[in-house]
């Protein structure tokens, strides 16, 4: 069963082992006719997309859970619901057979929104926005699996645009990710903005709207709507 969840402001903070250790539970409490792995030690062979920063919320996460037939998306949601958080729910099922690709496999990229409240720090960042989105490259410092590195990280932008109303500023942004070079964090594309604009740095709120993948002619699109061929 693929599943989308969401992931509320409340749990930002968890970490993502905790998150699996929470959803395995509540699997098991849910009752649900879960799979679970061969050998000594069996256990549910839960598998999700790609983690979300700590402190980022998400409103559409993905993840996998193997489960015997005849278990329908809606029955699976209702029985996981009821024994999981408010803040932590799920929002969409669908089965999936053992040929779907892996949702690691299928990870391309992130739709974020970034919400800033008004002051004369933000003003400023945002003032800069449409400068700091037609730079050809900006390098940062970024964390990677092989350590600290400089990087270029305008390729990690596919598009981003900003609203702004009289109590906050609003980015919506949209990245890339591979499994080579993996994905850019938000955060260190704010911190950046902020550093090009001249601006103290400002605490936001962060969500990951849509987790993309791409279709049979190579678009971005959100990875519950892939259809494997």
């Amino acid at each position: 069963m693929m599943l989308a969840f969401a992931k509320g402001q409340e749990v930002r903070f968890i970490g993502h082992l905790d998150l699996m250790r929470t959803i395995q539970r509540a699997l098991r409490r849910s009752h649900l006719p879960i799979k679970y792995s061969n050998g000594f030690n069996p256990h549910i062979r839960l598998s999700f997309a790609a983690p979300l920063s700590v402190g980022v919320a998400g409103k559409r996460e993905m993840m996998e859970v193997p489960v015997e037939e005849g278990t329908t998306p809606e029955e699976f949601m209702k029985a996981l619901n009821e024994v999981l958080p408010e803040c932590l729910q799920m929002v969409s099922a669908r089965p999936i057979d053992d040929a779907f690709p892996t949702l690691m496999s299928l990870m391309a990229g992130s739709v974020y929104s970034i919400h800033l409240p008004r002051n004369q720090h933000t003003d400023l960042a945002l003032s800069r926005f449409e400068d700091f989105m037609a730079l050809k490259e900006y390098v940062a410092v970024r964390r990677t699996k092989s350590g600290e590195n400089p990087c270029d990280i305008r390729p990690f932008i596919v598009e981003g645009s900003a609203e702004t109303t009289d109590q906050e500023h609003v980015i919506h942004l949209t990245t890339v990710a591979t499994p080579k070079e993996g994905g850019l964090k938000p955060t260190l594309w704010l911190k950046c903005l902020f550093e090009f604009a001249g601006a103290e740095p400002v605490e936001a709120t962060i969500f990951r709207e849509w987790m993309l993948a791409r279709n049979q002619q190579g678009q971005l699109i959100p990875m519950e709507e892939y259809q494997h061929a």
